[in-house]
């Protein structure tokens, strides 16, 4: 599982997530010193000001992501992630698979809503046709469908849709290839600002 969330990360930074400009600042203009020889009077001190009051505290953490079904309620599972200032959650050792009952016209459509501060700029669906005794996903190759999409894909596997109320819809468009039952998805933001620490996220989703 650690392989898979850095791998994600590596290649999501590698399809071109967006940098932004740093902002310059200008230095703050000097007081010219009073003319040599001439009377100056002292300056009266200045009006004590009124305390200003406190500023409310943050939330707890506000960038922390969240997704859920579309369509349903219940949060999704957090994997595993990161979203600034040392706060997240590191790869599980171990995870469980409740079964799910599969639809009678066939597969679902795999389709997420994320709640986050500002739109991904990369998210994938990572499927896996098995898993091993401690219910962690197999990555190798032959067996992994990435189903990509985001800045710098030219063919991608999903979509993602802002929904324009501080959500947005992450989905695979038609049936998920059959035969891979175990999914994760993952998503990624591209930096505030230069040097800022990756913000990412992923989520198990049922098994389909």
């Amino acid at each position: 599982m650690h392989r898979l969330t850095v791998r994600a990360t590596r290649g999501a930074a590698a399809l071109g997530a967006a940098a932004l400009l740093a902002s310059c600042t200008g230095g703050a203009p000097s007081t010219p010193a009073p003319s040599e020889g001439r009377r100056t009077t002292p300056a009266s001190p200045a009006p004590e000001k009124p305390a200003r009051p406190a500023s409310p505290a943050p939330s707890a953490d506000p960038a922390t992501p969240s997704a859920h079904l579309t369509g349903d309620t219940a949060a999704l599972p957090l994997v595993a992630g990161a979203w600034g200032d040392g706060e997240g959650k590191t790869p599980p050792e171990r995870l469980t698979w409740p079964p799910t009952a599969r639809a009678a016209d066939g597969s679902a459509p795999v389709r997420v809503t994320v709640k986050a501060p500002s739109p991904p700029s990369y998210a994938s669906f990572m499927l896996h046709s098995r898993i091993d005794a401690s219910g962690i996903p197999d990555e190798d190759t032959r067996r992994q469908r990435v189903l990509a999409c985001g800045t710098g894909i030219a063919d991608p596997g999903c979509r993602i849709t802002d929904n324009n109320d501080g959500s947005y819809t992450v989905e695979v468009p038609g049936s998920p290839p059959e035969g891979h039952p175990y999914r994760v998805l993952y998503v990624q933001w591209a930096p505030d600002r230069p040097g800022a620490e990756e913000t990412w996220a992923s989520w198990q989703l049922p098994t389909g």
